[in-house]
């Protein structure tokens, strides 16, 4: 299993001439399902994507693959609506329901465990750009949907069967657009100008990052304040996620970061999930070793707050990672190294980790699975031996 992981890595983003998209691993692909360049008009990386274009890429992958379903949980203050895409075999989608109502009754102790762990697939929660200006997570789950909805590798085959994938393409709409715009009117169709000052990585007063209403939706996971949080906590609480990763950005100067996070990490969160971190980790550091990109771990990154997007799944049980790509700002921007990152580059990046995190997921499916059950268990056995006899809000 490992050498398949590591030769998926190999092959991401070596852009063939047989490729379909920006970060084709090669392999062959569904011609009926549309690349995201024959619906956007541009490749993935080029430019950052606004939400009427994302909502018509998902509808027409929805309409020539029957491995993606779309629902709409939310809508934003401004209107937009917030999906989330589930994509896995074409099996899994015929009895998709009987998944989510095993997923559920796992998670609830209810039901013959062994029969649902035998059948259940692994379900992955991939959350990207919950804070608006951070544009290449949106970008990179076009060119993943695609590889997932159009793709006939083994690789992706062994993703799909043995794996829900729900990917929430942009989970900040409004920021997000309030970006996309800034970026339009601040640079040209001729290039980005990628002095660090330049305006088109600042953006306008008050900025992106928060939703409508100026809230960091990172911030939400408790409050439900927004609509937003409230659809992705109701979908949450039916599916039960065995893994959830959140994609950010930070300094442009940096690198990439993955879980393990740094000290402290929060007494609660059980050792199984942080052995867990571990194993994460390992895929994606060879799918980043395949490529020669730089990476780092349990720096800069706590998890003592149980209330970010990535830490409230860990007391489901989820896997709850933090990945960090270094910003491109407004699309391309020379660091400090003299270097040039551009949004294609981050992209790429998140492209990869999302891919390594799947794949790492469909080869340990069963462990993930027992372990999901066990850390359920012992949230009512451990009850008792701790003295706490209930919680009132």
């Amino acid at each position: 299993m490992r050498r398949l992981l590591f030769a998926f890595a190999a092959l991401a983003l070596a852009a063939p001439l047989c490729a379909q998209h920006t970060y084709s691993q090669g392999g062959s692909y569904d011609p009926a399902v549309p690349t995201p360049r024959t619906v956007l008009g541009y490749d993935v990386g080029d430019r950052f994507t606004p939400h009427d274009k994302i909502l018509l890429y998902v509808a027409r992958l929805a309409a020539t693959s029957r491995r993606v379903h779309v629902d709409t949980v939310a809508r934003t203050f401004e209107g937009r609506p917030v999906i989330q895409v589930f994509i896995t075999s074409e099996a899994h989608q015929a009895r998709l329901h009987e998944i989510e109502s095993d997923a559920h009754a796992l998670a609830l102790l209810n039901g013959d465990e062994a029969a649902i762990l035998s059948r259940l697939p692994a379900v992955v929660w991939l959350g990207y750009t919950v804070h608006g200006g951070e544009g290449s997570g949106t970008e990179a789950a076009l060119a993943v949907m695609y590889q997932l909805a159009a793709g006939q590798d083994a690789a992706t085959r062994m993703i799909l069967d043995s794996t829900v994938v729900i990917i929430d393409p942009v989970q900040n709409p409004d920021g997000h657009e309030r970006h996309v715009q800034d970026v339009l009117r601040s640079s040209s169709v001729l290039w980005v100008p990628p002095t660090q000052a330049a305006m088109v990585h600042a953006g306008s007063w008050l900025g992106s990052r928060t939703s409508h209403y100026l809230f960091d939706l990172n911030r939400d996971w408790y409050l439900l304040s927004h609509p937003e949080t409230r659809g992705r906590v109701e979908m949450f609480l039916h599916w039960y996620p065995h893994t959830a990763v959140d994609l950010h950005e930070m300094g442009a100067n940096s690198t990439y970061y993955f879980s393990p996070p740094m000290q402290p990490v929060n007494a609660n969160v059980a050792k199984s999930l942080r052995d867990w971190w571990n194993v994460y980790a390992a895929g994606n550091a060879a799918a980043f070793d395949a490529h020669g990109w730089p990476f780092f771990r349990r720096e800069g990154y706590d998890e003592f707050y149980p209330g970010y997007g990535t830490s409230w799944p860990l007391y489901l049980g989820s896997v709850g990672m933090t990945y960090e790509e270094a910003s491109s700002g407004g699309g391309a921007i020379r660091r400090n190294d003299g270097t040039i990152l551009t949004l294609r580059d981050a992209a790429a990046h998140h492209y990869a980790s999302s891919l390594a995190t799947l794949l790492t997921t469909a080869q340990r499916r069963t462990q993930r699975l027992r372990d999901f059950l066990a850390f359920r268990k012992a949230a009512v056995s451990d009850v008792p031996r701790s003295g706490l006899r209930g919680v009132v809000i």
